[in-house]
């Protein structure tokens, strides 16, 4: 169907319309179901999880790593030379106007809806003097899974 002036006139005025704009300004410009991972800007500072975020970096070598533009460079550079060495499209999603507490985002270009988007660390399990595994670690990694 041909458009109409009205929406020719509204369109230049207003923009083109999207779809769920507040969830896209939150997760870098994408949706919520796309993500397989999102870490917040505090994490990012921390480089919380860079070992996890690598090991989803090689389980998902499809995804496009998404990083928040208002974090500084030297802050950023640690991801995308991760994003690099593993030929990983990225991009940096500066966006003056709107504030999100999201970092970092690793997302597919279609819908996955995982539950779990946040990284966790992996367990440190010690071994005692006799190499074995104490009893409380095996029960402190059961639990944190």
């Amino acid at each position: 169907m041909p458009e109409s002036i009205d929406d020719y006139i509204d369109r230049g005025i207003h923009g083109t319309k999207e779809i769920n704009p507040a969830e896209r300004k939150k997760y870098l410009g994408t949706f919520r179901e796309r993500i397989e991972i999102q870490m917040t800007k505090q994490e990012v500072f921390q480089k919380y999880c860079t070992k996890e975020l690598e090991q989803e970096m090689k389980d998902h070598p499809k995804a496009k790593l998404l990083l928040n533009g208002s974090i500084s460079y030297e802050i950023l550079r640690s991801y995308i030379m991760l994003a690099e060495k593993h030929k990983m499209p990225f991009s940096i999603v500066a966006r003056e106007d709107e504030d999100t507490p999201i970092g970092l985002v690793l997302a597919e270009d279609h819908e996955i809806n995982r539950e779990d988007t946040h990284l966790h660390e992996a367990p440190i399990i010690t071994e005692d003097q006799t190499g074995k595994v104490s009893l409380l670690d095996k029960i402190k990694a059961i639990f944190q899974d």
